[in-house]
């Protein structure tokens, strides 16, 4: 029961979050919004409940859809930290 409400609560932070990055989109670019979206999607990703062997396949395809942006923010920042490591920026274009 407790998992099926982490679920609903996931997936309702996801739309808002999905709904503000397209806000930004559409309308106006807003940094707060733009934060607020980011942390949403991370907030999202940590309340998703632990997997367990009775899981539904409905359950794993809501897991990757919410689990995509947490990712995508992840490896940018991963990214980021790998350029700016050694001090220098090395890009070759």
């Amino acid at each position: 029961m407790m998992n099926n409400f982490r679920v609903f609560l996931s997936v309702c932070i996801f739309i808002v979050s999905a709904y503000f990055i397209v806000d930004l989109i559409i309308y106006s670019f807003d940094w707060v919004l733009l934060f607020f979206s980011l942390l949403a999607f991370v907030c999202a990703h940590y309340l998703w409940p632990p997997k367990y062997d009775g899981e539904s396949a409905w359950y794993d395809a809501l897991e990757v859809l919410i689990e995509f942006p947490y990712r995508a923010i992840a490896f940018f920042f991963r990214g980021l930290g790998k350029a700016f490591k050694d001090g220098d920026l090395d890009l070759d274009v």
